[in-house]
């Protein structure tokens, strides 16, 4: 039988948590100097609240994608890459629907994050595996 790996869901929170905090208040900022009050609030508010459902569904994915794939490298790479491919697409069209002023500047470092982020998620999942 194959032992099914997952994350704390205290670790979930509380990353999803960091990750609302972080990123709705650097998009308040970015977008605030780039336009309007409104525009700060309102992208600020998007990319918060997109952080923490991204956040909580990268574990999610990356804990059913770990567990699916067998062989070692496809474990540690695509989890990951494909996670993060997925939640980015999401994130750049959420900007784009709340009229975001600065898309680039405001989800890049929160991309480069997320991709760390995933990395490290999943290699926790693969130590687990190891132990």
């Amino acid at each position: 039988m194959i032992k099914k790996i997952n994350n704390t869901q205290r670790y979930n929170y509380l990353s999803a948590t960091l990750a609302f905090l972080l990123w709705g208040t650097w998009s308040f900022y970015i977008n605030f100097h780039q336009g309007s009050l409104q525009e700060g609030i309102v992208s600020g508010l998007a990319q918060g609240i997109s952080s923490f459902i991204i956040t909580l569904f990268m574990t999610y994915l990356i804990e059913k994608q770990f567990n699916f794939y067998h062989h070692k490298v496809l474990k540690l790479l695509l989890p990951p890459l494909c996670t993060v491919l997925l939640t980015g697409s999401c994130l750049l069209i959420v900007h784009h629907i709340v009229q975001t002023p600065n898309i680039l500047k405001t989800v890049t470092p929160a991309l480069t994050v997320a991709l760390c982020f995933a990395f490290f998620t999943n290699f926790k999942l693969y130590q687990q595996l190891k132990g």
